[in-house]
């Protein structure tokens, strides 16, 4: 049977505003942008503290209990996880955007991007030496839709991991909701060579 591990311990998200900016087009210095522009930033990244609620799940599984597909081949184990940061956050951008305010909903869900991506680093980091602490070697953090894996092995995913728990669900076209999840997998590998040769497959 799959073996549920949680989480990491501690989640902890911090915001660049400057990334915002970059991401608006503002690439001068910090002295050189619009007052206004600098406001709805600061202001969006203090409610995205707010309302960002991290949550994640993992499993590992034995090379027996994986599909039969090549993205598993010649693997000792693989950890399935699941993150998300709620849907707090999308359900605000989506007000800001049906009340015009598109500039602050922009900058909000960019931020509930980053979010997501932190959220799923950290639990990359986590997995990585779950798989060392077991021995392995683990190999690169891999989802639903690159190369090689189709989207529809989301199915994997959710049927082995109960992410009704964390607030996440799967739809017919295998997107998650909320908008702001990721899935991935990690492989581990009896030696170095093997998770060192296939970490993009």
């Amino acid at each position: 049977m799959p073996r549920l591990i949680g989480g990491p311990p501690d989640i902890a998200i911090s915001f660049e505003e400057r990334r915002v900016l970059i991401r608006l087009g503002y690439r001068k210095p910090a002295g050189d942008i619009d007052p206004g522009i600098r406001r709805v930033v600061h202001e969006e990244t203090e409610n995205a503290k707010k309302l960002v609620r991290p949550r994640v799940l993992a499993a590992v599984l034995d090379s027996a209990e994986l599909p039969d597909h090549l993205i598993f081949r010649k693997a000792e184990k693989a950890a399935l996880c699941l993150c998300t940061i709620g849907p707090e956050l999308e359900g605000t951008v989506a007000k800001l955007m049906t009340g015009g305010d598109m500039l602050r909903g922009l900058v909000l869900d960019w931020l509930g991007s980053e979010a997501v991506a932190s959220v799923s680093k950290q639990a990359e980091a986590w997995l990585k030496k779950e798989g060392t602490a077991l021995g392995l070697w683990p190999g690169k953090r891999f989802a639903p839709g690159y190369k090689g894996w189709d989207v529809s092995g989301q199915k994997l995913i959710f049927s082995v991991l109960p992410a009704a728990e964390i607030g996440v669900r799967l739809t017919e076209s295998f997107m998650m909701i909320p908008r702001k999840s990721y899935s991935f997998r990690i492989n581990y590998f009896r030696d170095q060579a093997s998770a060192t040769i296939r970490r993009s497959a």
